[in-house]
């Protein structure tokens, strides 16, 4: 399929929407607002040179980042609630959104980010199209919560050359409990093996990613369990050669404060064991994070 037909059909499944595995049917060219609560036009928090992300895909200039407002899950401790649950942000058309991605290059990025982009990728695969017909050469990374719809991500071969994946939940009760959503594990296991299939174990140039995949995992307070659900899919169904990151930055904001299992941050020996975990289980490559 031409890259032209991939973005006609993901412009099809926006209105009625069923872009991400909520399918909630939308009709947003005609003004309704879906599950994720976003409209017609594509919304943005900001944009900027971001160095947050993994050691590969921020080097010593930065990650292009464009945060989108809005995003499908619901999750309790989420630290951008502000534009993700909240939908702080402007509103901004897909010509704008080409030229932002082509400031960010000039401005030494050495990827263009889509953090939470699910809900309005038609838009977005089509400004990068633009942008790539005036010049953008930078590698595409599909910034993900892992709730995804595998329609989609086969849609988008050959538009995202890196998928970087956060996989929140071992079990489908904490992904309801916490995030709102049904069958999360289920259907992120789905999504992360099409990704996967697509593009591979990470590719790096001179320490910089170029395609494949990143598996991230933020460590939860009472989350050795759920950990290890996800180290055992990994290993048993992708590669132990996949780059891991595991996280320890979880900080109980937004409204955790009403789970009392996840209201406070990991402690030393929850860390421990989830490195040990990881470790354990052959992973060699990625990064664990300890703040």
């Amino acid at each position: 399929m031409k890259i032209e037909d991939q973005i006609a059909e993901l412009h099809h499944l926006f209105s009625p929407c069923y872009l991400c595995p909520l399918n909630c049917g939308a009709k947003r060219n005609k003004g309704e607002i879906g599950l994720c609560r976003a409209g017609k036009s594509i919304k943005i928090a900001s944009y900027t040179l971001y160095k947050g992300e993994e050691p590969p895909l921020v080097g010593n200039s930065g990650s292009g980042a464009i945060f989108f407002s809005y995003c499908n899950l619901r999750c309790v401790y989420c630290q951008n609630y502000n534009f993700s649950q909240l939908g702080r942000g402007k509103e901004i058309s897909i010509e704008d959104l080409a030229n932002i991605m082509l400031k960010l290059q000039n401005k030494g990025a050495l990827n263009i980010n889509l953090v939470t982009p699910t809900h309005f990728i038609p838009d977005i695969a089509s400004a990068i199209f633009i942008a790539r017909k005036n010049g953008l050469m930078l590698p595409i990374v599909y910034n993900t919560s892992g709730y995804e719809s595998v329609k989609i991500i086969k849609l988008l071969k050959g538009i995202v050359d890196i998928y970087l994946v956060d996989f929140r939940y071992g079990t489908d009760t904490a992904g309801k409990k916490y995030s709102k959503v049904p069958y999360y594990t289920e259907i992120t296991k789905a999504a992360i093996k099409e990704m996967y299939n697509q593009v591979g174990n990470l590719l790096m140039e001179r320490g910089i990613a170029k395609r494949g995949i990143i598996i991230r995992h933020l460590l939860f307070p009472n989350g050795i369990n759920e950990l290890k659900n996800i180290v055992n899919f990994i290993v048993n169904n992708l590669s132990k050669d996949v780059y891991f990151s595991l996280m320890s930055q979880y900080v109980p904001v937004y409204q955790a404060k009403m789970y009392p299992e996840i209201n406070r941050k990991i402690t030393k020996r929850e860390f421990f064991l989830a490195s040990r975990i990881v470790r354990d289980a052959g992973i060699r490559n990625g990064w664990i994070q300890y703040k």
